[in-house]
This record gives structure tokens, sequence and C-alpha cells, in this order.
């Protein structure tokens, strides 16, 4: 193949590749924010726990049972989210791996034509090696 046709096909399968990217990118970041999301729960529930003296008074209320039900709710919620952007996630890898593959097969291709091209220059000059 010729030297600028393998540079051509390297600058599509690089913005093959990056286009994967940026379509993935969104639903990472979702993830990041259902993570992010959960630790604060962790953490809401954590200081719950922690404050005996004020659940006292919220468990004579009956707040604690409502406030623990909301968690729960929340919780479930948030894994049923984070299930589901996992999956779409696991999709779009796949195009990403197929992409990053063209993309590495290319760069070995370039890579041998340069060194071929050196040891042609090379046996040329007399020299050998590559």
């Amino acid at each position: 193949m010729k030297a600028d046709k393998l540079t051509d096909l390297a600058a599509v399968t690089e913005a093959a590749f990056h286009k994967e990217y940026q379509v993935l990118r969104p639903v990472l970041e979702r993830e990041a924010q259902i993570q992010d999301q959960l630790s604060r729960l962790d953490a809401q529930l954590k200081q719950v726990q922690s404050s005996a003296s004020v659940t006292e008074s919220y468990r004579i209320a009956g707040a604690d049972v409502l406030w623990h039900q909301w968690e729960a709710a929340t919780r479930r919620a948030l894994n049923t989210e984070l299930a589901r952007v996992r999956s779409q996630k696991l999709a779009m890898m796949e195009d990403l791996r197929l992409a990053f593959g063209r993309r590495q097969a290319v760069e070995a291709l370039a890579r041998k034509q340069r060194c071929e091209k050196r040891r042609n220059i090379q046996r040329r000059s007399g020299l050998d090696g590559c």
C-alpha cells in the first residue's frame, strides 16, 4: 500500500475511534454521576446511623421509617439506572474496541512500512537492519 493511502487510512481510523469515544463519553459521565449519588446516599445513611440522639426524636415521630423507605427506594432506583447505563456502556464498548483494533492495525501497518522503507534505504547504502 502506498504511504499516502496508508496515511489517509490512519487518519480515517483515528477519526472513527474518536467518534466512537465521543459517543461513549456521555454514558461514562452518567455512570460516574450515578456512582457519586450512591456514595452521597451512603454518607447520608452513615450520618443518620451515627447521630443516635437526633434519631430518637425521629423514631418517636415515625420519620425514621419514612426516611429509610425513601433511602431504600432511592437506592433501588439508582442501582436500576446504574445497571441500565452499564448495559448500554458494554454495548457501546464493543464498537469502541472494534475502532481501536482497526486503529492499532493501521498503525502497525504504517510502522512495518516505515521499517521496510528504512531497510531498503540501508540496503542501498550498504547497511542492514531496522
